[in-house]
């Protein structure tokens, strides 16, 4: 963290000298403050974010059956996060960095070259473009958090490298594509766990030719139907039967591994739309564990729908800033097992100060589980959130 600061007031120091000798040196507002060098040939552009969440009686989904004997009331900082990018002599040759202040970790840092775009490259650490829930940045998102089936099914944050690009894209349809080869030990995973590289594609089609970005909410009320369909498959052997902010990990019921015990392959496939104030996602997910260790086979099988609408677009006295959304999600840990349903039913509303950057979000959600044999679990969950960025 010491060192962090220090970066930053070190570059503070430099732009405030650079712009004394060079009247080109200026700054602007837009990913945050962007200091812009040299007659536009550098960019550096920077921001904060943080999220104050205040919960009860638990956060998160419990890991096992005693989270949902945890009453209490939660208050405090769930995120805190500094973002610097930009670019360098040209916009294709961009960068960027993102540090959990909270934590300590380095979240991403990667380098992109975007010249061509049926052609890109990237290099680094960064969310892999598997999912779209996962993708979908936590200040960007509809809900308050992610649903029940992402800890499950996202592959997260990795190491490595991807081409990805867009083929055919006209006013009618578009086709993109992620090709990607990662070291599979997560974020600052450990090169020498004696996991195979990890190796992933996702193919999306947008039929208009228009490509949603990934986000939550229909803020920009499209006019036209906006949708995608994407699917994506990702295999690779590792310790990790899971994979989070954290790193790799275990799901419930999966012993620590070695180097190469669990082979993972996982296919997904997505929709999602925005119009007119409607905002869509779904993903449906399958996932087979193969315990080359104690050689036994685990295939498990989630999905998440969810659907958000700013009531305004019909209901004009309801004012624009207030979207409600639902959300309906389960997985099943072991489709040759009985009971091991888990479901997720959830409800909330967000109050949009200024769009994502400032916003008020509450939800309640019914979490009902099966999987933590030999007892039934279920429970109520209520959060409150301000998820605000400084600039």
């Amino acid at each position: 963290m010491k060192k962090l600061l220090l970066i930053f007031f070190i570059g503070i120091t430099i732009i405030g000298q650079a712009q004394v000798k060079n009247q080109n040196v200026y700054v602007t507002k837009g990913k945050g403050f962007e200091f812009h060098f040299f007659d536009n040939s550098y960019l550096l552009h920077m921001d904060f974010r943080g999220q104050f969440r205040a919960s009860y009686p638990f956060d998160g989904f419990p890991a096992d059956g005693e989270g949902f004997n945890d009453y209490e009331t939660e208050l405090g900082i769930s995120r805190a996060r500094i973002k610097i990018g930009g670019y360098v002599l040209k916009p294709y040759y961009n960068f960027y960095f993102e540090q959990d202040i909270k934590g300590g970790n380095l979240l991403d840092f990667r380098a992109q070259l975007e010249k061509l775009p049926y052609l890109k490259l990237r290099v680094g650490q960064w969310k892999a473009r598997y999912s779209r829930e996962r993708v979908i940045s936590s200040g960007k998102q509809e809900g308050l958090e992610r649903s029940l089936i992402n800890s499950v099914f996202t592959i997260d944050r990795q190491q490595g490298i991807s081409l990805y690009g867009d083929l055919g894209r006209d006013d009618r349809q578009d086709f993109q594509y992620w090709a990607s080869v990662f070291m599979g030990t997560g974020r600052g995973g450990d090169p020498d766990g004696g996991s195979q590289l990890m190796y992933m594609l996702r193919l999306q089609y947008n039929p208009i030719g228009v490509a949603d970005k990934f986000s939550g909410s229909d803020l920009k009320r499209h006019e036209r139907f906006t949708p995608s369909i994407a699917i994506a498959g990702v295999t690779n052997e590792s310790a990790y039967t899971s994979f989070s902010t954290r790193g790799g990990g275990q799901l419930y019921g999966f012993e620590p591994g070695v180097g190469g015990q669990y082979k993972v392959d996982q296919g997904m496939f997505e929709t999602a739309f925005k119009y007119k104030g409607w905002a869509w996602q779904q993903e449906f997910h399958y996932k087979r564990i193969n315990d080359q260790v104690n050689l036994t086979i685990t295939e498990m099988i989630g999905n998440y729908v969810q659907l958000g609408y700013f009531l305004n677009e019909h209901f004009s006295k309801i004012p624009k800033q207030f979207e409600v959304f639902s959300r309906f999600a389960f997985y099943d840990a072991n489709i040759h097992a009985a009971e091991n349903m888990n479901y997720e039913y959830t409800l909330g509303c967000n109050w949009f100060f200024k769009g994502h950057k400032n916003k008020l979000t509450f939800d309640y959600s019914y979490l009902e589980y099966n999987q933590f044999n030999p007892h039934f679990h279920s429970g109520n969950r209520f959060r409150l959130q301000w998820d605000v960025s400084i600039f």
